[in-house]
C-alpha cells in the first residue's frame, strides 16, 4: 500500500488543522484508513438499533446518521482528490453536511445497507489514493474558499472519521 506523507500547513484550510492533529505525521494514513473501516463496522455491527437510532443529546446525530455522513464526506473529498488529480483549476463549493444529512434519512435504512455502502466507499478510496503518484499527491485546487492539496484529502478522511469515532465512543457508549 502506498504512502502518502503528512501534507504541509498551505496544503489544508486553518478549520482542518484540529482534525489533523489527532493523527501522527508520521502513521500510514491508507493502512490506517483501511484499519478504520474494519474498526468502526466490527463496533457498529456489535450495537442494538435503538442505540443506533439515538442521539446523545436534542439536534445532534444517531450513530445511523454519523455513518451516513462519513460516507458523505468521504465521497466529497475523493471527489475534490481527482478534480485535483486531474488539474481541474475550478473552485469547488462548500458542503451543507446537515442538509446531506437530513435528505439522506439514514435512520430508515438497515445498518447493514449502511455498513455495505461506507466499505463499498472505503475500498474506492483506497484504490483512487493508491493509484496516485507523488506529482498527483501534491496537486492543489480550491475546495470551500481554500487551497487543498491531494494528499491532505486522505488524511482529511482519516481524521474527519477519528473525529467521530472518538464522539461515538465517548458520547454515545459511555453515556
Amino acid at each position: 500500500m502506498k504512502r502518502i506523507p503528512f501534507p504541509g500547513h498551505l496544503e489544508y484550510a486553518v478549520y482542518y488543522e484540529n482534525f489533523l492533529l489527532q493523527l501522527h505525521g508520521d502513521c500510514h494514513v491508507l493502512a490506517f484508513l483501511k484499519n478504520q473501516c474494519r474498526e468502526l463496522i466490527s463496533l457498529l455491527k456489535s450495537l442494538d438499533a435503538t442505540l443506533l437510532t439515538s442521539a446523545y443529546a436534542p439536534g445532534k446525530w444517531t450513530i445511523k446518521d454519523i455513518l451516513q455522513h462519513l460516507v458523505d464526506t468521504e465521497r466529497v473529498f475523493v471527489y475534490r482528490a481527482m478534480r485535483f488529480a486531474r488539474n481541474d483549476k475550478t473552485p469547488l463549493p462548500f458542503f451543507e453536511e446537515n442538509e446531506f444529512a437530513r435528505i439522506a434519512n439514514a435512520n430508515a435504512q438497515p445498518l447493514q445497507k449502511l455498513l455495505k455502502e461506507y466499505q463499498t466507499s472505503r475500498m474506492a478510496t483506497l484504490a483512487f489514493f493508491n493509484n496516485m503518484d507523488t506529482a498527483k499527491l501534491k496537486k492543489t485546487g480550491i475546495a470551500s474558499n481554500s487551497t487543498m492539496s491531494v494528499r491532505a484529502c486522505a488524511w482529511i478522511i482519516a481524521a474527519h472519521e477519528f473525529h467521530h469515532f472518538k464522539i461515538i465512543k465517548e458520547k454515545y457508549l459511555q453515556a
